[in-house]
């Protein structure tokens, strides 16, 4: 059965729904809701390793941590009910 590629934005929308749902869920241990909770602090917090004022690499480390984050949380599974 063939299926449809799906375009990169696309397929990162979904992988981020996966792991809010992922986070949500009342199977997911806590220690994976703590470091999904502590990246998305990191991410969203003015303080970084890496300073956003650097050209490029100031905002790559909060994207590269994003997707690992979301790569990451991908290996989960919900319990359906939050998947939607």
């Amino acid at each position: 059965m063939a299926t449809k590629q799906l375009n990169p934005f696309t397929r990162a929308i979904l992988m981020a729904k996966h792991a809010w749902a992922v986070f949500r869920a009342k199977n997911t241990p806590r220690h994976v809701k703590l470091i999904l909770g502590i990246g998305l602090l990191y991410i969203i917090s003015p303080w970084d390793i890496i300073p956003e004022w650097l050209p490029v690499i100031g905002v790559l480390d909060d994207f590269a941590l994003a997707a690992l984050l979301i790569s990451w949380a991908g290996g989960f599974e919900t319990d359906g009910e939050d998947s939607k």
